[in-house]
C-alpha cells in the first residue's frame, strides 16, 4: 500500500490480521474491532465493553500506539475536537459511546424527564465538537429520539431508559463494523470483476480518511484492499488524503 501526501510517495507496511476468539454470548460484551468477526485489522480506533471506551491517539501516530480511557462525554469531546480521533464514522461511535459509559455509571436524572434531558444535552454538547461530522450529528438525532420515546412508553422507568439508549449505542458499534465489512467484500468483488476479470493486479485510487481507523473496524474504502489481503486477489490501493496534523503526515 502506498500513501500520497505533500507530494511525496511513501510506501507502509500491510496491517496483520489475526484471528481472536468471540464475545461467547455475554450481553455486557461488546468486543473492539480486532476482536469481532474472526480476522480484522490488529490496530482499532475504538476498544469498548460495557462501561469501558479506551481510544486510539492518532495524534501520537505512527511512533506510539497509545489507548486512553474516555469515561465521561466530556472526555470524548475534547477527543474528537483534539482529533485524537478522528473520521465521521468512529466521531459518531465515541461519542455516543461516551454517553453510554456515562449512563452505566448512573449518570443522569433523578426522573424520567431529566434522564432524557441529560442525554439530549450531552448529545447536542458532543455534536458541537465537530461541527461538520455529520454522522455525530445523525447518531444524535437517533439517540434522542430513541430516549424520549422509551420514556413515553407505558410504565417507563430510568432503568429501562437507559438500557435502551446504551444497546443503542452499542448496536451502532456493531453495525458499523458489519457494514464495512460487507463494502469491503462487495466492492473488491466488483472492482475485480470489471478491471481485472482475467486476472492480474489492480491499482485503486481511494481519497478522504477510509481505513479501519476512520471507523468501527476494517474501513470504508480501504476495506477493500483489507478483502484482497486476506487472499482473494492481488490488490494494491493507494490513498490520497488532505492531512491536516504532523503526525498523521508521517504515516
Amino acid at each position: 500500500m502506498r500513501l500520497l501526501g505533500g507530494g511525496a510517495r511513501r510506501s507502509r507496511p500491510l496491517l496483520a490480521f489475526r484471528a481472536r476468539p468471540a464475545c461467547s454470548g455475554r450481553p455486557d460484551c461488546f468486543l473492539s474491532g480486532r476482536e469481532r468477526g474472526g480476522d480484522t485489522m490488529s490496530l482499532e480506533a475504538i476498544r469498548y465493553s460495557r462501561g469501558s471506551l479506551e481510544i486510539l491517539d492518532q495524534l501520537l501516530l505512527p511512533q506510539h500506539s497509545r489507548y486512553e480511557a474516555v469515561g465521561s462525554v466530556r472526555q470524548a469531546w475534547e477527543a474528537i475536537r483534539a482529533m485524537k480521533v478522528r473520521g465521521a464514522p468512529a466521531i459518531a461511535l465515541v461519542g455516543c459511546l461516551s454517553l453510554a459509559v456515562e449512563l452505566q455509571a448512573g449518570a443522569g436524572g433523578p426522573g424520567l424527564a431529566a434522564l432524557v434531558a441529560f442525554v439530549r444535552d450531552a448529545l447536542s454538547f458532543l455534536v458541537t465538537a465537530r461541527p461538520t461530522a455529520v454522522n455525530m450529528a445523525r447518531a444524535a438525532r437517533h439517540l434522542a429520539e430513541t430516549a424520549a420515546l422509551e420514556a413515553e412508553r407505558e410504565g417507563a422507568t430510568e432503568a429501562a431508559v437507559r438500557e435502551r439508549v446504551i444497546r443503542c449505542a452499542e448496536d451502532m458499534l456493531e453495525k458499523d463494523l458489519k457494514d464495512n465489512r460487507s463494502i469491503g467484500d462487495l466492492g473488491a468483488h466488483h472492482i475485480l470483476e470489471r478491471a481485472a476479470p482475467g486476472g492480474g493486479k489492480v491499482t485503486v485510487l481511494t481519497h478522504c480518511n477510509t481505513g479501519a481507523l476512520a471507523t468501527a473496524g476494517y474501513g470504508t474504502a480501504l476495506g477493500e484492499w483489507a478483502s484482497m489481503g486476506m487472499g482473494k486477489g492481488p490488490f494494491w490501493m493507494l490513498e490520497k488524503e488532505t492531512l491536516t496534523t504532523l503526525p498523521t503526515k508521517k504515516m
